[in-house]
């Protein structure tokens, strides 16, 4: 696991960087512990995304699991903004990840995740163990803003062939916090699916807590379709910021 030298695509404005996270290994295997710590400085702008999906293996035997921990501390005034590559769960694979993001009152955050339950052209369906995320938000000095659990069941969930998942079985979710801007308004733009041109995708959006941001659940007919609508949704995101 290692960090891509640093892009600058705007030679306007050098604090706004861009990084991928690399990896020469082939995903995520049985007890693999994935750890990443990132601090933003004051002012700081950081696009941050991964080279490829990551493939979380097969672990048939009991009691072993992938575990991903991420620890995000944003400063005064920075951007973070995080669009990885999809988690694609493999037949019998478990994830466990836990992420804890710590904010400036004035620090803006975009952090996305695409869920694909299992190599669906190869017909796996919801053939992995379970997938576990737990995340929590908070000020730099520890006050709770938002938290966030999902507990996705794989070859045990009797909601897989149901009308509503079925056709759309990609999952996406959005946390947006964006301290001084319009999010009623920010919400209807990031629910308008004409404007988005995305086609196959359902979005569904609420207000955070004390109005620090927008959660926003998506599901999608395929992964491409999903990671247009997460470029319009950030597209929108950067848009009100310039308003």
């Amino acid at each position: 696991m290692g960090i891509s030298r640093t892009f600058r695509s705007d030679i306007n404005n050098p604090r706004h960087a861009y990084l991928y996270i690399t990896s020469s290994s082939p995903g995520l295997l049985a007890n693999d512990q994935l750890h990443i710590s990132l601090q933003l400085a004051a002012n700081t702008h950081l696009y941050l995304r991964d080279q490829s999906a990551t493939k979380v293996h097969p672990m048939p035997i009991a009691d072993t699991k992938a575990i991903a921990y991420y620890d995000i501390e944003i400063g005064e005034g920075a951007t973070l903004e995080f669009v990885p590559e999809p988690i694609i769960l493999f037949k019998d694979a478990i994830l466990e990840q836990t992420i804890f993001l710590k904010c400036h009152p004035q620090a803006k955050l975009f952090w996305s995740e695409i869920i694909v339950p299992g190599r669906l052209a190869r017909g796996e369906f919801y053939d992995f163990q379970h997938y576990f995320s737990r995340l929590q938000v908070t000020s730099l000095a520890g006050d709770l803003w938002f938290t966030d659990a999902m507990r996705l069941a794989g070859n045990l969930n009797p909601f897989k062939h149901s009308n509503l998942f079925a056709p759309s079985p990609i999952l996406g979710n959005l946390i947006v916090i964006q301290p001084q801007l319009n999010l009623q308004l920010l919400s209807q733009n990031l629910e308008n699916i004409e404007a988005a041109n995305c086609p196959g995708v359902m979005v569904a959006s609420s207000l955070l807590p004390q109005a620090k941001g927008l959660l926003i659940r998506t599901i999608a007919n395929g992964t491409h379709g999903l990671k247009n609508y997460l470029q319009y949704a950030l597209n929108c995101v950067r848009s009100h910021q310039n308003d």
